[in-house]
């Protein structure tokens, strides 16, 4: 608009700014001046800091400009127009009611006369409550006031009470229809709805009924003052139990499942609390948009085949047609299938995606409501029940099988947006304003997967803050797990960890800090990226070490998922085979694995494969720095989650075909050792201690329980179910198939390998709750503590030797040690170490044949092939004077 004669913003409050039959508009408009911005308007708007500027007269009250359609014009001399947009307006919100509103109370409040419900829609043209009964038939309407400060609309009544359903009629602008919209829309701060969403209901959650006995008096039965202590274990409220048979059927897949304390899943989580793993992840807990909560609608693969037909009328006109008359369960038509599944026929996944578009499974990461249980997660989805049977899941998993609580939150987005989505619900009530814009189309955004929200909007930030305070106030949520946080501005996160630690002070956040998208590179805000939380406090996955000991990238396909051989699964294997720049490639995954072991230090100083003394921020990792962190409990590694195939589906790929099972699972103990016996956060996926497999998928979000499938009765890892979906892994058919012909037996374990493997994991787990010196917590106490060993360019590839004092030249941290020494032989060959330390034995605490036939014989240390070996040098009343650093 820069050689206009005049821009103009063009207003009309019943969304009729059209031109005329000369191409002229009749409508009132406003005279725009061109400005210069101002430094905080640049450094608020950066991705606009190069575009032309306008000013609004002082004399124009945009608070009732706000609720017309705008558009800009561009008009040279004799009017004509030469350019032309619609108005984004999320800025101009922000400045006129922003400032007013963001300390407000939000939502539908009991109070002692009434019910007080509040709504912020600045734009809104009209806002009207509607009441419903129990049936949810229409009780009546109540007009709303708007205060014209804030922009909220509020009404105290009593025709409301605990326990009704309502929705509010509003009348708005939409700039994607560009029509005045007339629609009812839930609350987006509801805290109980009806099933399936669509209305909210009044709820107080202080009501006693909706508590467990002992609520008020539930504490946290492990202290989070140190997360370096944690083990976090990642869990799938539906994969936990949806087809065990020791949980009452009623409760499979459900909330109450975990209070069912003899089940078979309940008590193994029970064995892994007592062996030291202290936090539950709970993959996302809140109103999910794409499962259906009406039991009648949904056919999961327990259920009759004549189900499916029922619901999903494609199986009547698709090739398994012909089964709607069967008498078998989905599940055994899809086992059928698996006798004959090829890739040019993969009918396992044909079937699945015609499951998969009716069953109850969904990873959950689909926001709908952001503050209210999922109801298909309850035994009754229609009202308050989800609430009680919550907390009864988190009073269980304290009091009972005694870990902490995480819950995955997805702020990032909304399932969907625009004013016809029966899923949309911010952007209805105030469009534009929720979801982040392209500035140019003015598209919303969906670089996370779906309509990116807007967390760098005021109230965006403070429905995300209001939304985590109930989460930890009233649902006793110890931590919080960032979906795509690099999509949230670094000061909003810092802003709700603040909120959230006034209710729980010891309350801790992490996420994946991921840099991409339309915001990448702080393009739009200081991310909450890995390279942005140093000193923060707050965790994020490390992509390092993962890939480090995986091999590869996570979204590898074809030949480089075999030929990327990762630390932990067969890099070293033949080193005296290797190629140049292949022997490299491997070393370079050691110092990535070892810094990784160190808490991915950005000042942690070691010697790298090619001899030169580094710090860990002079690492490479795909071109940026390797060591991002100033303390460990920034760091969460891990070498498997839900995200991606699972470990033991990633070491098939990686592994000889020749190898024998037992050495299968100690590649495995090998991979995840690494994590569990660093300096970061350990995180692990459910069912890693069980050979976990999705029959090789990659992404498995709704892909149901046949390929998600946790059989916590060993009976089963679910290896080898049939092809996984096309459309993610069908590029990788024609290697799947050679892999699983390959292998044969090899990769399919017995209850016996799965047995060996949960105590495996549990060694693990038990030294790193056993060892102050594996959980410093503090960078500078890294730093003066862990040394490495074997590295440089002369080093014995696929060794790892980690040394951490405890001598006179430090603090005290454990009376029992004077020091540790942790050797990871990711190798098939007996490796010996001399470290020149006398008085090293094995650790007793190890109860498995992890490290069976480790010795030390005059200082020499001797490991076996694929272990991990974790050696202490007890303290004999004396301080030695500990171990020197920096050896090699």
């Amino acid at each position: 608009m820069q050689s206009a004669n005049e821009v103009r913003l063009y207003v009309s409050l019943a969304a009729s700014v059209e031109p005329n039959n000369n191409y002229q508009y009749d409508e009132p408009y406003i005279v725009l001046k061109p400005k210069a911005l101002t430094l905080e308007q640049m450094q608020t708007f950066p991705h606009l800091a190069t575009m032309s500027a306008y000013s609004i007269p002082l004399t124009i009250d945009m608070r009732s400009v706000v609720k017309a359609e705008m558009v800009a014009l561009a008009v040279d001399t004799e009017g004509n127009i030469t350019a032309g947009t619609k108005v984004q307006p999320a800025g101009l919100l922000d400045s006129l009611f922003a400032t007013y509103a963001e300390a407000k109370t939000l939502g539908a409040e009991v109070t002692a006369d009434g019910v007080q419900f509040d709504l912020w829609a600045p734009s809104a043209q009209n806002v009207v409550l509607v009441l419903f009964d129990g049936a949810k038939k229409e009780r009546g309407r109540l007009q709303m006031a708007l205060d014209g400060q804030s922009g909220i609309w509020s009404l105290k009544t009593n025709k409301a009470q605990d326990g009704s359903y309502y929705r509010y009629l509003i009348d708005v602008f939409h700039p994607v229809s560009g029509n005045i919209e007339k629609y009812q829309v839930t609350d987006p701060y509801a805290l109980s709805l009806s099933m399936n969403s669509l209305f909210s209901q009044v709820v107080n959650l202080d009501d006693q009924q909706l508590k467990p006995d002992g609520w008020d008096e539930l504490q946290r039965p492990i202290p989070q003052s140190n997360p370096t202590k944690f083990v976090i274990y990642e869990s799938h409220v539906r994969d936990f139990s949806s087809l065990d048979q020791s949980t009452p059927e009623a409760f499979r897949g459900k909330f109450k499942a975990f209070t069912e304390t003899d089940s078979v899943p309940v008590k193994h989580l029970k064995q892994l609390s007592k062996n030291g793993i202290t936090h539950l992840h709970l993959l996302p807990i809140f109103d999910i948009a794409t499962i259906n909560e009406d039991p009648t609608k949904v056919a999961d693969i327990n259920m009759p085949f004549s189900q499916l037909c029922e619901v999903n009328s494609e199986v009547k006109t698709s090739s398994f047609s012909g089964d709607c008359l069967s008498s078998l369960t989905i599940a055994e038509i899809l086992a059928r299938e698996t006798e004959n599944d090829t890739p040019q026929t993969p009918r396992v996944q044909e079937l699945n995606r015609l499951v998969s578009a009716t069953d109850s499974f969904n990873w959950g990461y689909d926001p709908f409501h952001y503050t209210v249980p999922e109801g298909s997660y309850s035994t009754n989805p229609d009202g308050k029940q989800r609430i009680l049977e919550l907390r009864e899941m988190v009073q269980s998993v304290k009091t009972d099988i005694k870990m902490n609580v995480v819950m995955d939150v997805v702020y990032n987005h909304t399932n969907s947006a625009g004013p016809t989505s029966d899923t949309s619900v911010l952007d209805k009530i105030v469009p534009w304003y929720y979801n982040r814009l392209n500035p140019q189309t003015g598209a919303v955004e969906n670089s996370t997967c779906c309509s990116n929200t807007a967390p760098e909007h005021t109230m965006m930030a403070k429905l995300i803050q209001d939304s985590l305070v109930v989460w930890a106030r009233d649902y006793k949520i110890d931590a919080f797990r960032f979906d795509l946080m690099g999509h949230h501005p670094l000061s909003q996160i810092k802003a709700s960890l603040k909120a959230v630690q006034a209710v729980d002070p010891d309350v801790y956040f992490y996420g994946e800090g991921w840099n991409f998208g339309e915001v990448a590179n702080d393009r739009l805000f200081v991310q909450a990226t890995q390279a942005n939380l140093a000193g923060t406090g707050i965790g994020s996955f490390s992509d390092r070490l993962r890939d480090s000991v995986r091999g590869g990238g996570p979204f590898d396909g074809g030949d480089g998922l075999r030929q990327h051989q990762g630390f932990g699964n067969g890099a070293f294997v033949q080193p005296n085979e290797m190629s140049l720049t292949t022997k490299e490639t491997a070393l370079h995954l050691a110092d990535l694995t070892r810094l990784g072991m160190a808490g991915n230090l950005k000042d942690f100083q070691f010697i790298d494969a090619k001899g030169n003394k580094i710090r860990g921020s002079e690492l490479d990792y795909n071109g940026q720095p390797a060591g991002y962190a100033k303390d460990p409990t920034e760091i969460q590694n891990y070498v498997s989650k839900h995200d991606n195939q699972t470990l033991w589906d990633n070491q098939q790929y990686k592994i000889g075909y020749d190898v024998d099972i037992q050495t299968r699972v100690r590649m495995q103990a090998v991979s995840l050792a690494t994590a569990m016996l660093g300096q970061g956060v350990p995180f692990t996926h459910m069912g890693s201690e069980l050979l976990r497999s999705k029959s090789m998928q990659r992404d498995s979000y709704d892909s149901g329980d046949w390929y998600n499938r946790v059989d916590f009765t060993l009976q089963d890892n679910n290896w080898n179910k049939g092809l996984p979906r096309v459309d993610k892994d069908g590029m990788n058919y024609e290697i799947i198939q050679q892999v699983i012909q390959g292998s044969g037996v090899n990769a399919q374990p017995s209850r016996a390998d799965m047995n060996v493997m949960v105590d495996y994991y549990l060694d693990l787990a038990k030294l790193r709750q056993s060892y102050p010196l594996l959980t410093l917590g503090r960078g500078d106490d890294v730093i003066k503590r862990v040394s490495f060993h074997n590295t440089g360019v002369d080093q014995r590839p696929g060794l790892i030797v980690m040394t951490i004092d405890n001598g006179n030249t430090v603090n005290d941290l454990d009376p029992n040690v004077d020091a540790m020494v942790i050797v990871i032989n990711a190798t098939p060959r007996q490796q010996k170490v001399d470290l020149g330390l006398s008085g090293l034995v094995l650790s007793p605490v190890y109860r498995s044949n992890l490290a069976h036939n480790t010795q030390v014989i005059d200082n020499e240390i001797s490991v076996p092939a694929w272990t991990p070996a974790v050696l202490v040098k007890p303290r004999h009343n004396i301080r030695s004077e500990g171990i020197p650093v920096f050896m090699n």
